[in-house]
């Protein structure tokens, strides 16, 4: 098939204009049926997102981000001592009088992020805790639903952001009727609205979803210089200017937003190698000097950060990461990470379940979306890819948003590999690159919805029987939104610590009061105190609170945070030792991540499940007897 030919066969002829549906939009950006479908899949978005989001308890990090957005520190928590659940919980209630100073100076103090995502929590926080009292609903500590219900809105608002971003990508040259990049435009919305990891990511009380609409942002000014700079024109000063202020606020959301910079000023260095072998000065040109700019103001505006970087390098926060070389999955586990990161984009199986039905489930999932969807529906796209790639108005599109996801890959391998630190580990940071994922498969799946000739149907895997091609769109949705419903169920180890799981078994192996420890160490660098034992004691307060009846406790639980510090000769163990003589025995002693000798008080270890891992909570159980 000519390119002409190729071309022609994406145009609406005159029966499909006649049409009213998702298929034929009007001309521009946006018209009254975009603006419908992006509010249907908008509310779609917020349904899905809100939908169980305070049911399961917070883990470490969400404690530490709520905390700090109400103005607190975790130093408020005594050490070297027995305290009670107020007391250990004290981070997590209401401060009077603090204010947006407090967040950013405690955040700088002990934690290792910008401080934009903690200002605007810091408001929304005080927003419910206003009406919480209005209502007579306040027991004077924060709210996890609150907390969360601001990462669910970003993760809607992604919605229209990934629409806007897919229509900039492939919007037409000519002065004439967008309908294929409108539809590739609400596409790519759909796909966000039920996408598996975005759910994943708006369900907890952290900062990525806001990273994400950065991410997009300044994927949308790097597409119009990509494609300013094809035509051989200067991007206009507005989007340059706007281009540095989105870039300048994304790093003060998160620093790994800087990998989303590096990972297009790569490509933007392949597309300037490229013009210059046609024309050698090509770099001094107007369109280029205006791309230095951009990467000028960008710089100037992420060196702020440095001394902050500088000032965490080393510390426990940013050592986690740190991968050996001695072993095989050293090299085995970025890439099998990656993938993984990769697909749950646009599906998620079932992999959490205990019991023959829910492993039966588990292995019905994994192998029909593994073995058979995942196979069957990268085929598929590779071959719409590759007509795409011949259409004149959606190639630069696919090009620039294609090279930027194998580069931040790229990138994310010469970080695993080469300073031995695996940031695949972290699901969470494919926010860097995760909206383009969305823009390539919606790019893909825009001929089989558009009726193109030879995508009106499909096969599917292993048997005979075709599909037409909207039905594959309608598929690959669904088996999104399945995974959706997997996600906000807690049916996927993704969301793997689970603080009520802890607390339960506590009470099952506990006949006697219950105190739980843990130990810190302090040093000069900075670092958040407690945070997992501060998990576990908000979920007591959320659903386990001593002071109602039926909770299974003996008596209120007690706490203890025993210190390691060299510099002021301080041994947990010692500290742990000296505050649980006096305590009247007997007693249940949970350590979490901490192990002891502890004999010279009258505490030795439970014979049954005196270790091991609950709700992916690390413990140690002692007996302390008379």
């Amino acid at each position: 098939m000519s390119s002409a030919t190729e071309s022609s066969a994406i145009e609406p002829s005159a029966t499909d204009n006649s049409r009213k549906s998702l298929s034929q939009p009007s001309s521009g950006p946006l018209s009254g049926q975009v603006i419908g479908w992006l509010a249907v899949w908008f509310a779609l978005a917020l349904v899905i997102r809100f939908t169980h989001l305070a049911v399961k308890g917070a883990w470490m990090d969400e404690v530490a981000t709520t905390l700090f957005s109400l103005g607190n520190y975790s130093r408020l928590i005594p050490l070297n001592e027995i305290i009670s659940l107020d007391q250990i919980l004290r981070p997590l209630q209401f401060t009077p009088g603090a204010g947006v100073h407090d967040v950013v100076v405690n955040l700088l103090t002990e934690d290792n992020h910008p401080p934009i995502y903690f200002v605007i929590a810091h408001g929304w926080m005080l927003l419910f805790h206003s009406i919480s009292k209005l209502f007579g609903t306040d027991d004077g500590y924060a709210s996890l639903w609150a907390a969360r219900a601001l990462s669910a809105f970003f993760g809607a608002l992604a919605v229209p952001a990934t629409y806007l971003l897919a229509w900039l990508s492939f919007r037409s040259r000519q002065e004439q009727p967008d309908y294929q990049a409108q539809r590739i435009g609400l596409i790519c919305a759909a796909l966000m609205a039920v996408s598996p990891f975005s759910v994943f990511l708006s369900q907890e009380a952290r900062h990525y979803t806001l990273a994400i609409l950065a991410v997009i942002a300044s994927l949308c000014c790097f597409v119009l210089a990509a494609r300013a700079l094809d035509q051989f024109r200067a991007m206009s000063w507005n989007t340059v200017f706007a281009w540095i202020v989105i870039n300048t606020l994304g790093l003060s959301v998160h620093f790994f937003f800087g990998l989303t910079l590096i990972a297009e000023g790569m490509v933007l260095l392949v597309m300037l190698v490229q013009q210059c072998r046609v024309k050698g000065t090509i770099w001094r040109s107007a369109p280029w000097l205006r791309i230095y700019g951009a990467i000028a103001g960008t710089t100037a505006g992420g060196l702020i950060w440095l001394p902050i970087l500088a000032n965490f390098y080393g510390s426990p926060q940013t050592s986690f990461l740190r991968s050996e070389v001695r072993n095989w999955q050293f090299w085995v586990n970025p890439i099998v990470q990656s993938l993984a990161g990769w697909l749950y984009a646009i599906f998620s199986p079932v992999t959490k379940g205990i019991g023959w039905l829910p492993v039966t489930v588990i292995v019905i999932s994994c192998v029909s979306l593994l073995v058979i969807y995942a196979p069957w529906l990268i085929a598929t796209l590779q071959r719409s890819l590759r007509f795409q790639w011949q259409q004149p108005n959606v190639r630069m599109g696919i090009q620039a948003i294609g090279g930027f996801f194998i580069l931040a890959n790229a990138l994310f391998f010469m970080i695993c590999y080469g300073l031995g630190t695996d940031i695949t580990r972290g699901h969470r940071y494919s926010f860097v690159f995760f909206p383009s994922i969305l823009i390539i498969v919606g790019v893909g799946l825009a001929p089989f919805w558009l009726r193109v000739k030879e995508f009106e149907t499909t096969k599917l895997p292993f048997i005979q029987r075709r599909i037409s091609g909207r039905q594959l769109v309608a598929l690959v949705i669904g088996v999104g939104f399945i995974g959706t419903q997997v996600m906000v169920n807690d049916l996927t180890s993704l969301k793997f610590y689970n603080p009520k799981v802890l607390i339960e078994f506590i009470q099952a192996e506990s006949k006697a009061p219950v105190v739980i420890g843990t130990a810190t160490t302090i040093t000069k660098q900075p670092a958040v105190v407690g945070i997992e034992i501060m998990s576990a004691a908000w979920e007591i307060q959320r659903k386990f609170k001593p002071t109602q009846q039926n909770q299974n406790w003996v008596r209120a639980p007690q706490f203890i945070i025993a210190e390691n510090n060299a510099d002021e000769n301080r041994d947990a163990t010692t500290e742990l030792t000296k505050n649980l003589a006096p305590l009247p025995r007997p007693f249940d002693l949970w350590l979490l991540s901490f192990a002891a000798d502890l004999a010279s008080e009258r505490c030795e270890l439970a014979e049954n499940a005196s270790s091991g891992n609950q709700g992916s909570f690390n413990y140690t159980h002692y007996l302390c007897r008379e």
